[in-house]
């Protein structure tokens, strides 16, 4: 009876056991909360790269790779928009795509984006890449801030450099993928830009997808090959993680445009130029030292003229010399005109680093031209007022008090008397007599008595 006892006890314990189990399936989800997506669901990391590629763009998708690898992420989704921008910067962002553990997807979008010149290459480099029905990809052959071919502006041996050395970087990522490697090097060599229809049948792209969950929904159960082995893509209803750009890479893709770069450089000599007409007063001086530092940190990221930088610092020292020098105006019109052609040419375009859509780097003409023209008339306005200063009587010392108008406190002759003038009692003295309160002109200081004499009415000092 006691074996039979406990074996029947042993059965309702296990009994118990099966229903909790059973209760416990078909209870809420495991989240705790309703609606919510299962602990098992895909995690995608989103990055937006919009704008031109600058170093800042660099540092922001490589962080977002680390991030996804450090927390064993299910994919990466880049969304794409961009005319272009540094060709090292793109080098970088495809050395991290391609060298990434965690399958990146890249989607162009949304409707009327565009992956010009550079943005070419990070389509390229994706394990899958998509684009928007109403969006296009191409015209990746290097040109200058102007849209001038590279030859007409370095000379065919550079533009013949620059544009193989690009091809050969296109075939290389479009290689790593599968992709049509023909069509990577026309984008190169001949401009060639299609639309997505096109880029999906060419075997540009992998999918054509109207938004981003779409396109992950889409990419579901396919296979991408990295650098830690084939893994297949799990990132339908997946949980979307946005990673947004630090402080510091925001303002590295600030600094890096040219626009920036140049108003930093022309408020930078400003604040000196101040500095140097007043002397001590230090605000100027500080602000625009910060200004130089951080356009020198910009001419690091953009293609900057060294020519077109000495243009703007001669013109700044020319406005400043016409404040202490008599030049009738020559050496300000002349800092003027450096100041503008400087301006002008502030950016590079012929430099080989840089795979761009003219409106990319170019400087806005709200720049070019009214920004010049006020420093300089900031400065013309300052450089007349030290030259007037400079004219005008000093206002300092026994000199200043010729010509002060004052009051005879007594009567004051050839022997003697008291005036006030300028908030101060003097001993004086007249070639003739003046009555006391009668207001009096100094005309001579000896030592400490002044020669006065009788002021005319309504005359001022």
């Amino acid at each position: 009876m006691p074996r039979a006892r406990r074996l029947l006890i042993a059965l309702a314990l296990a009994a118990l056991a099966v229903e909790g189990a059973a209760a416990r399936g078909a209870g809420a989800p495991a989240s705790g909360k309703a609606g919510a997506p299962p602990e098992s669901a895909p995690r995608v990391l989103t990055v937006e790269v919009r704008g031109a590629i600058t170093v800042g763009t660099s540092e922001h998708l490589a962080a977002a790779l680390r991030r996804a690898a450090e927390q064993r992420l299910d994919a990466v989704a880049v969304v794409l928009d961009t005319p272009g921008g540094a060709l090292e910067a793109t080098r970088e962002i495809v050395r991290a795509m391609l060298a990434s553990p965690v399958p990146v997807l890249v989607w162009v979008g949304p409707a009327g984006a565009r992956a010009g010149s550079a943005g070419v290459f990070v389509l390229l480099a994706a394990d899958l890449a998509a684009m928007d029905p109403s969006t296009n990809v191409g015209a990746a052959h290097p040109v200058t801030g102007t849209g001038q071919d590279v030859a007409e502006a370095a000379g065919k041996e550079m533009a013949r450099k620059v544009e193989n050395d690009a091809a050969a970087f296109a075939r290389t990522v479009a290689e790593a993928h599968g992709r049509n490697v023909a069509w990577a090097e026309q984008a190169v060599r001949e401009s060639v830009a299609v639309t997505a229809t096109e880029a999906l049948r060419l075997r540009v792209i992998d999918l054509v997808a109207p938004s981003l969950r779409e396109a992950l929904d889409a990419a579901d159960g396919r296979v991408a090959t990295s650098p830690s082995g084939v893994r297949m893509l799990r990132t339908r209803d997946a949980v979307l993680e946005p990673f947004p750009k630090t402080i510091r890479q925001r303002a590295l893709s600030i600094v890096a445009d040219p626009n920036t770069a140049a108003l930093l450089m022309l408020l930078g000599t400003l604040g000196i130029a101040l500095e140097l007409y007043h002397p001590g007063s230090i605000v100027p001086g500080v602000v625009g030292g910060l200004c130089l530092l951080l356009a020198f940190v910009a001419m690091q990221a953009v293609p900057v003229d060294v020519g077109a930088v000495l243009l703007v610092v001669t013109g700044v020292a020319l406005l400043v010399v016409e404040g202490y020098v008599p030049a009738h105006g020559l050496a300000g019109l002349g800092g003027a005109a450096c100041v503008v052609l400087g301006t002008l040419f502030f950016v590079d375009r012929t430099s080989p680093d840089y795979l761009f859509d003219p409106a990319a780097f170019s400087l806005s003409p709200w720049l070019v031209w009214p920004t010049p023209l006020a420093l300089c008339a900031v400065l013309g306005f300052v450089a007349w007022k030290v030259a007037r200063a400079r004219r005008a009587p000093l206002q300092l010392g026994s000199t200043a008090l010729v010509g002060s108008l004052g009051e005879a406190l007594a009567g004051v002759d050839a022997g003697g008397g008291e005036v006030f003038v300028h908030g101060e009692y003097w001993r004086a003295r007249s070639r003739s007599p003046i009555a006391a309160g009668a207001r009096v002109r100094v005309v001579a200081v000896e030592g400490l008595t002044v020669t006065v004499e009788t002021a005319a009415a309504g005359e001022e000092r």
